[in-house]
Order: C-alpha cells, then sequence, then structure tokens
C-alpha cells in the first residue's frame, strides 16, 4: 500500500509542478528548449514515473519507523523549514551551524559536537560556494549593522 500512496504524491506533486511550470514566461533569445519546456519536461517524467508505479506497485515491503521516531523526524523536517526563514535574517553561516547542529544531535551526537560538527560543515560549505564556485550566499541582516 505504500508504493500506491508514494505513487499517488509524485503525480500530485508532477500535476502542482507542471502547472508552476507552464505559468514561466520565456525571455527574449531563449533557446529552444527555455525556461519553460525543460521543467515541463522533468513534470512529464516524474508524472509518468508516479502513474507506472501506481499501475505496478511493488512487492517491496517498508519497514515503518517506530513510534518514538516520529517527533524526532517531525522536529528535523521542521528544523528545514526554520533554516528556510531563518537563513536571510541571521545568516548562511550561523543558520547553517543551527541546522546542522540540531541535525546531528538528533542522529546522537552531544550538543559540543553537534555545534563544533555544524559550524565546521558551514564554514567549509561557505568558502566552497564563495570562493571557489562564486556564488552569493547571504551575511545575515542582523550583522549589517
Amino acid at each position: 500500500m505504500s508504493d500506491r500512496i508514494a505513487g499517488i504524491v509524485i503525480l500530485i506533486f508532477a500535476t502542482w509542478y507542471g502547472f508552476g511550470a507552464s505559468r514561466l514566461k520565456a525571455g527574449f533569445g531563449s533557446g529552444p528548449i527555455g525556461p519553460k519546456d525543460f521543467p515541463l519536461i522533468l513534470a512529464l517524467i516524474l508524472a509518468l514515473i508516479g502513474i507506472a508505479i501506481l499501475i505496478t506497485g511493488s512487492s517491496f515491503k517498508p519497514k515503518w519507523p517506530e513510534a518514538a521516531n516520529w517527533l524526532d523526524i517531525g522536529l528535523v523536517i521542521a528544523s528545514f523549514v526554520a533554516y528556510a526563514f531563518l537563513i536571510v535574517p541571521i545568516g548562511f553561516i550561523a543558520a547553517t551551524t543551527l541546522e546542522t547542529g540540531l541535525v546531528s544531535q538528533r542522529f546522537g551526537a552531544k550538543w559540543w559536537q553537534a555545534l563544533a560538527t555544524g559550524f565546521g560543515i558551514s564554514v567549509a560549505l561557505y568558502a566552497l560556494f564563495v570562493w571557489v564556485l562564486g556564488v552569493s550566499l547571504p551575511s545575515g541582516r542582523i550583522f549589517r549593522g
């Protein structure tokens, strides 16, 4: 039954994604596959995958997490939503430190190990994106004075 639910969820997401892609407007000078066509192709492929899962099903029986773990799963999902809202106000390094620290702590690290790991990962990612790839990341509104 889980595979059927997954197929329905994938099909709903593909429909939503395809609708959003159909509303994009192609700019001047876009190539044969522009900003509208490529997402529509992805939505079609995703819809076909969802339909295939619905039709064929699977003999695979997933092992769902214990009831005690659902709180941890919900907390990590909520933390990703909070991360998306906090990255601009407090900046990439602070938000990523908190997020990776929380996830590390949920996987069993001590709080100081989780914080150190989070800080190390966030600084390494910041260096990679800003200095190597040239991607601008938010420094945080609270640090601008």
